[in-house]
C-alpha cells in the first residue's frame, strides 16, 4: 500500500528537478541543507513527520520505486541494529566533512560536495530500495537518526484505539517502517520513533482503530 498525501504524491519531482539542476551547476547542490536542516526542526515538533510527508527523496521512493521490484520486499535486519545505524551516520558524516575541508571556498565548492552527498545516498537507498523495501534507506538515513533523537521521545504520535482494535497484524504488514503497530494496543499510542506519520496503518486498518490525534478520522 502507497503512501498517500498531497505531498508525497507529486514531491518526488522536486527531487528530479534538484538532480537536474545539480548537473547545471553544482551550486543548486546547497538547496540539500533544506532537506538536511528540515526533518531535524520538524522532529523537535512532530518527530520524523518530514520525512514520511514532505522529504521528495523518500516521496521518490514511495511513488517510483515502490511500482519497480518484487511485493513483499522487507528491509534487511542488519538495516534495523542501532549500532549500524550509528555507523552509517558517523561514516557519512566524516565523509562530508572530509569533502568539505578539502573543498574550494566557492559556492559551487561546496555545493559539488552536498550534490555529490546526494546522489552516492540516493544510490544507495535506491539500489536497497530495488532488492529489498523502498524505505529501507530511511532506517540509516543520517538527518533521520538525528530527527529521531530531535523528537526526544515520539511527538503527535498515531492513536491506537484499544477497543476497536482486533490485532489482525495488517497495520504492521504495510508499514514502510515495518513497525509492529498494532503491538501498541495496551499503549493507545504507536510509540516508535521511526514512525514517519505517513498514514498507511490508517489506511490499513480494517476496522478504522487508528488515527492522527483524538479524532477517529482517516488520514486525508
Amino acid at each position: 500500500m502507497k503512501i498517500n498525501n498531497n505531498f508525497n504524491r507529486w514531491i518526488w519531482l522536486l527531487f528530479i528537478v534538484f538532480l537536474i539542476l545539480g548537473l547545471i551547476n553544482q551550486s543548486f547542490g546547497l538547496l540539500a541543507i533544506i532537506c538536511m536542516i528540515s526533518p531535524i526542526a520538524a522532529g523537535f515538533f512532530k518527530g520524523r513527520i518530514w520525512c514520511g510527508r514532505y522529504c521528495p527523496r523518500g516521496s521518490f521512493y514511495d511513488q517510483v520505486l515502490a511500482r519497480v521490484g518484487k511485493e513483499g520486499r522487507r528491509i534487511p535486519p542488519l538495516l534495523k541494529r542501532a549500532w549500524f545505524r550509528w555507523a552509517v551516520f558517523v561514516s557519512l558524516m566524516a565523509f562530508m566533512a572530509y569533502n568539505l575541508f578539502r573543498a574550494e571556498k566557492t559556492l559551487a565548492g561546496v555545493g559539488a560536495v552536498f550534490y555529490t552527498m546526494v546522489v552516492m545516498t540516493t544510490f544507495i537507498g535506491t539500489v536497497l530500495g530495488y532488492f529489498f523495501s523502498p524505505r529501507s534507506w530511511c532506517k540509516i538515513c543520517p538527518m533521520g537518526t538525528i530527527a529521531v533523537l530531535a523528537q526526544r521521545g515520539v511527538k503527535e504520535p498515531i492513536t491506537l484505539d484499544s477497543e476497536r482494535c482486533i490485532s489482525c497484524g495488517k497495520c504492521a504488514r504495510f508499514c514502510p517502517m515495518e513497525i509492529p503497530v498494532h503491538s501498541f494496543k495496551e499503549d493507545g499510542k504507536v510509540l516508535d520513533p521511526d514512525c514517519l506519520k505517513c498514514g498507511v496503518c490508517i489506511k490499513s486498518c480494517p476496522v478504522k482503530a487508528l488515527h492522527f490525534g483524538t479524532g477517529r478520522k482517516n488520514a486525508a
